[in-house]
């Protein structure tokens, strides 16, 4: 009896010794198979996708003067390096007209403003996380007084929701200097046929605004329609594995595809970039493909002096109180 114990136990170990060898053998395979066979596939893919790119690719700018004069010069320092997110909501009501007059009457003419589009199909100027601005019509919307949900709101007049066409009239008569960066927070079908249309039908708006948008192929399919737009790409961390961050390789893998291929096909001529992503490395790669980088949330003045001086990198900022000279002024 002990003997016959003995025997099967001997038996499993030694079934087991072979079924270890057999998987090790199996992974060994399964890996001369990926390296023989999966890597150059995966790399004759990259090279047909990026010589494809080259012929859908989109025109980045009719007009590289019309960009540059856009963006302001570095000779109108210290005005050129801040642009104000949401007309500086931290300042004024955000995406409100007081705001904007309050950035174009200290100095400043680089405003971004939040675009949404209501249930009955007309784009307002708001921030849909604040404002459930896709459940609600246009009525709805404009019997709210934005200026209530800011800190400083008794300081202001009582305003409604503008507008994209309320925003055109009012920049084309009160803000002839400013530049406006619209951001596209839905990229509906939809949103871009209004847009378009709108801007098609307005040249003096279009002539000052900037389009930016999270979705490349949003920015793809609005500037296949009207190319003499300008456009920039809101880049944001999809990396959201430490696994992935942590490689090198992935990561410089994930850059690559946005700055050589998507950019350059879509035809953008700037790009928002995370302050915690961004060096100067990251800033002369996409300068190198045309894109003018640009990064945010830059709030504090320490932060504000570095990309001012070292970085030399135009940044969005939610107040423009804590621009570095006006506190060396204070």
């Amino acid at each position: 009896m002990y003997w016959r114990w003995l025997w099967l136990c001997i038996k499993m170990i030694y079934q087991l010794l072979c079924c270890s060898v057999s998987m090790i053998f199996f992974c060994f395979n399964v890996f001369w198979l990926f390296c023989n066979l999966a890597i150059p596939w995966c790399t004759l893919s990259l090279v047909v996708v990026c010589v494809a790119s080259k012929f859908v690719k989109l025109q980045r700018s009719p007009n590289e003067k019309r960009l540059l004069s856009l963006l302001s010069a570095p000779d109108d320092w210290p005005s050129y390096w801040p642009i104000a997110n949401r007309a500086a909501g931290y300042d004024a009501p955000e995406n409100s007209k007081a705001a904007i007059k309050k950035c174009l009457t200290r100095g400043y003419r680089n405003v971004l403003l939040d675009a949404g589009l209501t249930s009955c199909g007309e784009i307002v100027i708001a921030n849909p996380s604040r404002l459930a601005v896709a459940q609600q019509p246009l009525s709805e919307l404009q019997k709210l007084n934005i200026t209530e949900q800011h800190p400083m709101g008794s300081h202001f007049e009582a305003e409604s929701v503008t507008t994209l066409r309320q925003l055109s009239d009012y920049v084309e008569a009160e803000a002839t200097s400013a530049t406006l960066f619209l951001r596209l927070h839905d990229n509906s079908a939809r949103m871009l046929d209004q847009l378009q249309k709108f801007m098609a039908a307005n040249e003096a708006f279009t002539q000052r605004t900037i389009v930016i948008s999270r979705s490349p192929l949003a920015i793809y399919q609005l500037r296949k329609l009207r190319p003499e737009i300008i456009c920039g790409l809101w880049h944001e961390t999809y990396l959201s594995l430490a696994i992935l961050k942590s490689s090198t390789l992935i990561t410089s893998i994930y850059g690559a595809i946005f700055r050589n291929i998507i950019a350059p096909v879509i035809g953008i001529s700037v790009v928002f970039l995370s302050k915690e992503e961004f060096n100067l490395h990251i800033a002369d790669l996409w300068r190198n493909v045309g894109v003018r980088p640009i990064v945010y949330m830059v709030n504090s003045p320490n932060e504000k002096r570095y990309f001012q001086k070292t970085m030399k990198i135009q940044y969005l900022t939610d107040s423009l109180r804590s621009e570095p000279h006006l506190l060396m002024k204070a």
